[in-house]
């Protein structure tokens, strides 16, 4: 888990680094993400936002599946421009009766989902409700609906990164499904909760597994660098700001 901010960071990766993209940006609607805008005007929106899938699409080695939204979903063309990526599939996550979310799978060329792994996410999201715990967070999205589609876009024991990390959603459903997952956000009460949230063990009594603790996130700071910079190139990492 790293405090960062994904368009500062990104551009220090190296490209082709991770398998597959898991993602829930923020949808521009105002919501209280704490200190960060969550309204900008449409085309600033699209401009940062478009940005950042750019350089996940550099990075990455195979898809990147968004959860952008209904709200979203008609700019969908405008935030993959330049990225050399198709719509591989659509999928909606009925967050409640008669409120779908739209949810994006874009691919480089070659890509193909799973045999089946598309149609069992769409099955997955389509029955699980919106969670009634938030951790402070406006929209959270339920683990089981993060594990699908871990599980459609990157292969067991494979890296995925999410650039939104939020409470950690993702994180959680990648640890739970065999795959390891870099998580960005950079909101500190959410990389908090993303960091006890790895660390609660799982089941119960004798079953229970219990994962061990995180030492706590890591605060990225960066300038922006080339693209073929090496690992995280250019940025530091501050200790000082890490956190149990």
């Amino acid at each position: 888990m790293i405090r960062a901010d994904a368009a500062q960071l990104l551009p220090a990766l190296p490209t082709g680094c991770v398998d597959a993209v898991v993602t829930d940006p923020p949808w521009n609607l105002g919501r209280p993400y704490g200190a960060n805008s969550d309204r900008m005007a449409d085309d600033d929106y699209v401009r940062w936002l478009g940005g950042i899938l750019r350089e996940c699409a550099r990075i990455c080695r195979g898809p990147i599946v968004a959860c952008i939204g209904t709200h979203n979903a008609g700019r969908v063309h405008r935030l993959l421009s330049g990225t050399g990526l198709r719509v591989a599939g659509e999928l909606f996550w009925h967050r409640e009766p008669g409120r779908p979310e739209a949810v994006v799978v874009a691919a480089p060329p070659g890509w193909a989902a799973p045999t089946g792994r598309l149609g069992t996410a769409g099955r997955v999201l389509a029955r699980t409700p919106e969670l009634r715990r938030r951790w402070g967070h406006p929209v959270p999205k339920p683990v089981p609906m993060m594990a699908a589609l871990v599980r459609l876009a990157c292969p067991p024991g494979g890296l995925l990164l999410d650039p939104f990390a939020g409470t950690g959603s993702t994180l959680v459903a990648a640890r739970r499904t065999g795959r390891r997952a870099i998580g960005l956000e950079l909101e500190e009460r959410f990389c908090r909760t993303a960091v006890h949230r790895l660390s609660v063990p799982r089941g119960r009594g004798a079953r229970a597994v219990r994962v061990p603790a995180p030492e706590g996130y890591v605060h990225v700071t960066t300038g922006r660098r080339p693209p073929t910079s090496s690992a995280a190139g250019g940025a530091t990492v501050d200790t000082s700001r890490e956190h149990r």
